[in-house]
């Protein structure tokens, strides 16, 4: 009788243990794939730090940890050299990897159409536009050149005798400084650096005259009061900086400049993977934090434009990019 009980106690526990365990899957059915992201994304700035896309990246490393916009940290990592082709080539040639994103700015288009990179826009996903940011003519403090009018009445009097740092390759730097050129019939000796940070870097050095900066690179200068701008390329004059004309208003109407910022990752991502990053981007833009961590004190326009979009943005950009240098006769 002691044997039987036993027994049947055993079967009873191996019934219980059998209801509580998971049924097992279908035969030649899938295991259900991990939700992504399981693990930090790379974020890969293909430009030196303390520049313009440097600036954004870690300022959405940083909105994006504090509002939990994504489970797992983004790693920003610079990745400097060609003008940005260096950068992106590396991300370009994850095809298929959603652990990687880069930032986008006018090199995106620039150095490709200069015959300097391997990859063009058409080896990215786009994922997001977030801002569009104006340029600033800098000099430094103790410039003797007071005003725009100063400067250009320099440079008439000696051609190319006053250099002006900016980015390399047929970048923003060097169209703005086309457009300024050819409205105001002087010539600049251009001289490129890798990014905004060390253009910014070669003034303060005394090594240039004047130097194009987006407002986010210029705000520790202006604080510091290094450094203080000319002209701005936007419509309107800055609303952190009253005093600086545009060179619009300055009777300079051809001299009107921006440059999106956005968000790119390799070609052929997983949909799924491509619908969490742009809702994640999506909520970045809509956020209270981001615009006041980055938007407002970088002096830049909050532009936001979803993945489809922002494809046919870059598209149409790029033939925006192509008819500016023929104009100037920068690209045959």
């Amino acid at each position: 009788m002691k044997k039987a009980s036993v027994l049947l106690l055993v079967v009873v526990l191996s019934i219980g243990l059998a209801g509580c365990s998971k049924p097992a899957a279908p035969a030649g059915e899938k295991p259900a794939a991990p939700k992504y992201p399981e693990k930090p994304i790379t974020f890969l700035v293909p430009m030196s730090a303390g520049g313009g896309s440097d600036i954004m990246a870690r300022a959405i490393a940083n909105v994006m940890q504090k509002e939990q916009l994504l489970p797992q940290p983004l790693v920003v990592e610079n990745k400097p050299g060609g003008s940005g082709s260096i950068g992106w080539s590396y991300v370009a040639g994850k095809i298929g990897d959603p652990y990687i994103i880069s930032t986008v700015s006018s090199s995106f288009w620039t150095t490709p159409l200069a015959g300097n990179s391997p990859v063009s826009y058409k080896d990215f996903t786009a994922i997001s536009a977030l801002a569009m940011d104006p340029f600033l003519l800098m000099v430094k403090e103790d410039s003797p050149y007071k005003t725009l009018d100063d400067l250009l009445t320099a440079a008439k009097a000696k051609p190319e005798g006053l250099a002006v740092s900016g980015a390399s390759g047929l970048s923003d730097d060097r169209v703005c400084t086309g457009l300024l050129e050819k409205q105001a019939g002087v010539k600049f000796n251009y001289v490129p650096f890798e990014g905004g940070g060390d253009a910014m870097t070669s003034l303060l050095g005394g090594h240039v005259q004047l130097c194009w900066a987006n407002p986010g690179e210029a705000l520790s200068q202006l604080e510091a009061k290094k450094a203080r701008p000319l002209a701005v390329t936007s419509d309107q004059r800055l609303a952190k900086l009253p005093d600086v004309p545009t060179f619009k208003e300055l009777g300079f109407d051809t001299v009107v400049f921006h440059q999106f910022r956005g968000i790119v990752a390799p070609k052929s991502i997983p949909e799924e993977a491509l619908k969490v990053l742009e809702e994640a981007f999506k909520k970045l833009s809509e956020s209270q934090t981001w615009q006041k961590d980055y938007i407002e004190p970088n002096m830049v326009t909050s532009r936001y434009l979803p993945a489809k979009e922002f494809g046919d943005a870059i598209v149409k950009q790029n033939e925006l990019y192509t008819n500016i240098f023929k104009e100037l006769g920068l690209l045959k």
